[in-house]
């Protein structure tokens, strides 16, 4: 899997953001791959997901691992929701516009899975569409917030973000939040930068 060296080489930084379409697969592959763990079955996956629904998030799991992880949550918007979640997944929705429900939500969820020694990885999705209901500066303090958390919890945080969308300032201000940007080059390969 192309994703897969890029998600290796990516997994010793607690934060990344993912520069890509939201249309490629590509990006959807990394984003599995940068949320799982050595050992997928003990590991508490989080998801903030505007773009998916969460059954899609769960069979897009399911396709690359044989099981679900210990636990599952996805915070969406309430225009996001699909039914009843698989056991073991747990979804929260949240007005789409409303940043501080998706923080209290995603801060819940980290504070119930803190100190139980299993891994934890954030998978925030996407900033493009969040950029819609909100301007930049209240999606940078949403994501320093969140980031900030997740380090308090020693979670590892990944967002997506389509640079094609946002002007320079804006993916340059809201990469300052991440360790390591992941771009995505032509829709042939990606280039890691730390």
């Amino acid at each position: 899997m192309e994703s897969q060296p890029t998600a290796q080489s990516v997994r010793d930084r607690p934060r990344a953001l993912v520069l890509a379409s939201s249309a490629d697969v590509a990006a959807n592959d990394l984003c599995v791959d940068l949320l799982s763990s050595d050992s997928p079955e003990r590991q508490r996956v989080l998801s903030l997901s505007y773009t998916r629904r969460p059954t899609r998030l769960v069979d897009h799991w399911r396709a690359t691992h044989d099981a679900l992880p210990a636990s599952m949550a996805i915070v969406c918007p309430e225009s996001r929701a699909d039914g009843d979640p698989p056991e073991g997944v747990h979804t929260t929705h949240v007005p789409a516009s409303d940043l501080t429900g998706a923080s209290i939500a995603i801060s819940r969820y980290l504070d119930r899975w803190d100190g139980d020694g299993e891994p934890i990885t954030v998978c925030l999705n996407s900033l493009t569409s969040l950029l819609q209901y909100a301007d930049r500066d209240r999606v940078f303090r949403f994501l320093h917030t969140i980031t900030s958390r997740c380090l308090a919890v020693d979670a590892s945080v990944h967002a997506h973000l389509d640079p094609a969308t946002q002007d320079e300032q804006t993916v340059a201000t809201i990469a300052t939040l991440f360790d390591t940007v992941v771009r995505r080059e032509d829709g042939e390969g990606w280039t890691v930068q730390q």
